[in-house]
């Protein structure tokens, strides 16, 4: 009797993961739809592959997201934001998103007040591995985030979104765009 019960609730579950996935999965919308600015800031970066996801969460404060880009002095590294606000120009209180790109950099292993690792490392279903940290408080609030490195260059995707899509949601932006750069 035990087993049976056990197994309708993982069956449950199951059917609930499998559901939230088919959300997160078609709750993207293109990119170039859900903002404003995106052509100027990529024009910016005088760079032919761009970091951009093909898909972004809708946006929630407002319409549009209001792209910027800024490229670090003497350096091809850039920050790519994904604002709700026109003035943000990447402030996390007012930040939904943001890529950035560093040469020679690394994936960063975050642990949590326990010191339990809590960057996981996924193998994407198209091949390459990325590193996801869900959102987390440490001090301040830290978005979910999923980094990886293509070459010489890591490339870090972050973005604040509600738990139950944050995974599912993060890593089909960071494939859409890893597929792009690498």
């Amino acid at each position: 009797m035990k087993a049976k019960s056990l197994q309708c609730i993982y069956f449950s579950l199951l059917v609930l993961c499998a559901g939230s996935v088919a959300y997160a999965a078609v709750s993207l919308l293109p990119t170039d739809k859900a903002t404003t600015g995106l052509e100027q800031a990529i024009a910016s970066l005088k760079t032919d592959k761009p970091a951009i996801p093909s898909a972004v969460p809708p946006p929630s404060a407002n319409a549009r997201y209001f792209v910027s880009a800024d490229v670090k002095a003497d350096s091809t590294d850039y920050s790519i934001s994904f604002d709700n606000t026109a003035d943000c120009q990447g402030a996390q209180y007012c930040s939904a998103g943001s890529v950035h790109t560093e040469l020679q950099g690394n994936p960063t292993i975050y642990f949590d007040r326990q010191n339990q690792e809590i960057t996981q490392r996924v193998v994407l279903p198209k091949g390459g591995v990325v590193y996801y940290t869900p959102s987390h408080a440490l001090g301040s609030f830290w978005p979910g985030r999923v980094e990886w490195r293509c070459g010489t260059t890591l490339y870090s995707l972050s973005w604040v979104l509600p738990a139950a899509s944050e995974g599912v949601d993060l890593l089909q932006m960071a494939s859409s765009v890893r597929d792009t750069v690498c």
